[in-house]
């Protein structure tokens, strides 16, 4: 079951993924805006091998009273089976998982051997019959293989059948039998086992849910900013059913009259049924790695613009970093204070990249300004950041005329560069880490070269009014 979400336009990112054994191509559904992600599939893959519990064995008789076998059936059996397919996962407004298997990808393959312990009845002698191979090879090599598609929830269980032909599994003579003397007898041996694996459940006990036949979703809470480790678990049961065919047959000498035949006989061919008692519980962990994308951001949480002369404009860069696998959108929201300038173009970030925003600070009035800064993201586990903005702004005519010593966030003023012209300002208010330093527009003339009221004047104005008037005595003199 995949997600289906409201867009105009579908667009499939592809990334590749290795890890130690691991190497998949990791394929991410998305919709508008291009690669805004918010379903992800991630391979798995369930697999185990083991013997199948048969029991004690099964006990019967077959034929008549004259003419019988007392049997006790032994077992044994190997299984090995895998299951592949992907978790698919979908998000907002909550994480769900669901368990797609790989169409036909599925293998399940038994090999079984069966050893037979009877005892002839005959002529109501009851004779042991020493049979020490099994039906089919001791190395269980009669086996049968059933390819299926995992987790399809059908009504009917993966079945596989193996059919071992029928063949001789032990002859011999009997002596001293009443009226006949001697019997070659020859006991045929063929079965057919049906093996069945059904899967109940796949279960998460981190999250405590499970995907069901009855529900094929299971809501799972993120753990991590970015891919998570997903513990798995595939509860099912292995149930077998089979007969097992015992043909027996005799020949032996009958005199009549002096007039001697072979004859031959089949004494009996039946079939003994056996099925397992109840069904053999599996249970299959594994830890899955969740294919999600993560949204962090640097700062964390303050960012400050400084301290800002009135009439530029301030400039910080904030960075945006997606920790995990799958593309992340992270769509800006407008600052509600004015002076803060951010774009609201939603931002693709693939995984395990960054991409800078820049926020802009244009104070209109002198004064602290504060806003809080909203980024919302297309994470399951991290819905949204939430930024201070912070920075301050300053009139420097204001701050002249109040008396106080000019200053730019804290830059130096050109002091070792002397100037004559007093209408050029002492400080140069575009540089300095309180500027972040672009001008909007340029500083009116009018007042620059003006002293602020009560500060001392210029050392250097009186050197030249003295000299000046030096000057003019001189030619006063000359004159005179």
């Amino acid at each position: 079951m995949s997600a289906r979400f409201p867009s105009t336009r579908a667009v499939v990112c592809l990334a590749s993924v290795g890890a130690g054994l691991w190497s998949f191509p990791v394929t991410a559904l998305a919709d508008d805006p291009v690669c805004a992600v918010r379903a992800a599939a991630t391979p798995m893959a369930f697999s185990a091998r083991g013997e199948v519990d048969f029991g004690p064995g099964f006990r019967g008789t077959l034929g008549a009273t004259n003419f019988g076998l007392d049997y006790n059936l032994l077992l044994q059996g190997d299984y090995d089976w895998n299951m592949p397919g992907e978790l698919r996962t979908r998000w907002p407004p909550i994480m769900r998982v669901s368990a797609i298997g790989t169409p036909n990808g599925g293998r399940l393959t038994v090999q079984y051997g069966l050893r037979l312990q009877a005892t002839l009845r005959l002529f109501g002698l009851a004779i042991p019959v020493p049979i020490d191979a099994w039906v089919g090879m001791a190395d269980r090599s009669e086996r049968g293989m059933s390819m299926f598609t995992p987790w399809a929830w059908q009504p009917e269980p993966t079945a596989v059948r193996v059919t071992a032909s029928e063949r001789l599994i032990r002859e011999g003579d009997l002596n001293n039998v009443p009226v006949l003397n001697t019997v070659h007898y020859r006991v045929y041996g063929s079965y057919e086992l049906t093996t069945t694996v059904r899967t109940r459940e796949i279960s998460f006990p981190q999250a405590m849910s499970a995907i069901t036949e009855a529900m094929p979703e299971a809501d799972v809470a993120p753990t991590a900013n970015g891919d998570m480790n997903l513990p798995a678990t595939w509860n099912g049961t292995l149930r077998y059913v089979g007969s097992l065919r015992i043909r027996v047959e005799v020949e032996y000498r009958v005199c009549v009259s002096l007039i001697c035949t072979t004859r031959r006989d089949t004494l009996f061919n039946g079939a003994a049924p056996f099925a397992s008692s109840m069904e053999q519980q599996m249970s299959v962990d594994r830890s899955i790695r969740l294919t999600l994308p993560g949204a962090t951001t640097m700062p964390e949480y303050r960012v400050d613009l400084g301290r800002i002369q009135l009439g530029r404009q301030g400039r910080e860069v904030i960075t945006l970093s997606n920790p995990g696998r799958a593309t992340v959108l992270f769509t800006p929201t407008a600052p509600s204070e004015a002076a803060f300038e951010v774009a609201t173009d939603p931002l693709c970030v693939t995984g395990g990249a960054t991409r800078p925003l820049s926020v802009r600070f244009t104070p209109t009035r002198e004064g602290a300004y504060e806003s809080d800064f909203l980024i919302a993201t297309s994470s399951p586990s991290v819905p949204t950041v939430m930024l201070r903005l912070v920075g301050q702004a300053y009139d420097p005519l204001s701050t002249r005329d109040a008396g106080a010593p000019t200053d730019d966030a804290g830059a130096p003023t050109d002091a070792g560069a002397p100037t004559d012209d007093a209408s050029v300002p002492a400080d140069d208010a575009g540089e300095g880490e309180g500027d972040a330093g672009e001008m909007l527009f340029e500083q009116s003339p009018e007042g620059c070269g003006c002293r602020a009221t009560g500060t001392a004047p210029n050392p250097r104005a009186w050197w030249a009014l003295g000299l000046g008037a030096l000057a003019l005595l001189r030619r006063r003199r000359r004159s005179a």
